[in-house]
């Protein structure tokens, strides 16, 4: 039924309404209960009609109004919106104030921030148009970090959302033992230590060519982010496993102090390395190793004049290692690394430089990130500290 002849007929209602009352009036009376009834009875009618035509009209209206489709967040949209001085559209500038809370701004010029944590999941839907039609999600950058480092796929914590500096506490575990039927207890009492942790910042920059950002497909936008994702990673692990001493810009690489071995690498050197750690109970074990390590190990048998090798099939001995060029030459590093914990602390920042590259026709992305990581060294039942890593640079 239409709203025209919804309003007919709310009017034809109105009209014996007013015959009713225009009689009694006229017959200087009230309305006898008949009447009254009929009344009502239309009245309510007119109330029905009434509900049905706003409920129609509104209907026509949204379908008259222009369709507001949401989309996934874009760095192409972003990174444009920034070189050609506009605001950032609904899914970018959610998504960019989330990042925000919590970080501190370098202050060197307008920047997208990206959250570390996923707070919506994305749903996808097809319309009738054959486009798809997708709700506004939010960045997940973690997972994409979390995958590429050996360190989490070694079994390290990853700690995101952090502000402030932190102090991590744990105990050192307590001890009992015999004693003669009337003779003291020993105080088995554990020790309560602590570790503090302060973010400390990582930059880079990747170059995106103009004419890649004109292409605006999710190829383009997983580009994009492999290479921000790639900035922080190589900063991250290239410092994690390197030698290098701390300071107050970086912190100290696992393999400081440890110097390269005068004498060729023997099996019985790994496994004491490996024994050394279980006495200490650690034995959740893991390799991570240089690639040129692994070349060595590939090349040393076992025992002289038998072909089997120290390295093989994706193991040392029987156990996982995980490879990659940001650890220290020559270096392995075994251990329990769910001892290492990695800090982040706010959203990424990505300052969009549009002049350096200019000439290049490429646009600069300026990365700046807080992380930080601490090794939670494991203790005895006197609170001495026990290394959780055995580490080795190969002559």
């Amino acid at each position: 039924m239409t709203t025209l002849e919804l309003k007919e007929k709310r009017a034809s209602a109105q009209s014996k309404m007013e015959q009713l009352l225009n009689k009694a009036k006229k017959e200087s009376r009230s309305l006898n209960d008949d009447e009254q009834k009929q009344f009502n009875d239309l009245k309510a009618e007119v109330r029905s009609f009434d509900d049905k035509i706003d409920a129609l009209e509104s209907w026509l209206r949204e379908q008259k109004a222009p369709k507001k489709v949401e989309r996934k967040f874009s760095f192409v949209s972003a990174i444009n919106a920034i070189r050609e001085g506009r605001d950032f559209e609904a899914p970018e500038a959610e998504i960019s104030e989330i990042g925000a809370a919590g970080s501190a701004p370098s202050g060197e010029g307008r920047s997208l921030w990206l959250p570390m944590q996923k707070r919506a999941a994305l749903q996808a839907t097809i319309t009738a148009a054959g486009k798809e039609d997708v709700a506004t999600d939010l960045l997940d950058i973690v997972t994409p970090l979390e995958n590429s480092l050996i360190a989490t796929q070694a079994g390290c914590t990853f700690l995101t959302g952090l502000r402030g500096n932190i102090e991590i506490p744990f105990y050192t575990g307590s001890t009992a033992g015999w004693a003669g039927e009337v003779a003291d207890a020993s105080d088995g009492a554990g020790k309560f230590k602590k570790k503090s942790l302060e973010p400390k910042r990582i930059t880079g920059y990747v170059d995106i060519s103009k004419q890649l950002l004109v292409q605006g497909n999710d190829s383009v936008e997983q580009l994009i982010q492999r290479s921000i994702v790639n900035a922080v990673r190589q900063t991250l692990e290239g410092t994690m496993f390197g030698n290098a001493a701390g300071t107050d810009a970086a912190p100290e690489g696992l393999l400081k102090g440890v110097t390269a071995e005068t004498a060729a690498v023997t099996y019985g050197k790994l496994v004491d390395m490996e024994t050394a750690l279980l006495k200490n109970n650690f034995t959740n074990l893991t390799w991570v190793a240089a690639y040129d390590a692994l070349g060595i190990l590939k090349q040393t048998e076992k025992v002289a004049g038998y072909p089997v090798y120290l390295y093989d099939n994706g193991q040392i001995d029987g156990r996982q290692v995980f490879a990659s060029n940001n650890v220290t030459n020559k270096a392995l590093v075994l251990g329990d690394f769910s001892e290492l914990t990695i800090g982040q602390w706010g959203g990424i920042e990505l300052l969009v430089d549009p002049y350096t590259q200019a000439l290049k026709g490429s646009v600069r992305l300026i990365v700046n990130a807080y992380f930080n990581y601490f090794v939670r060294r494991g203790f005895n039942s006197n609170g001495t500290g026990i290394v959780p890593f055995g580490k080795i640079v190969l002559k």
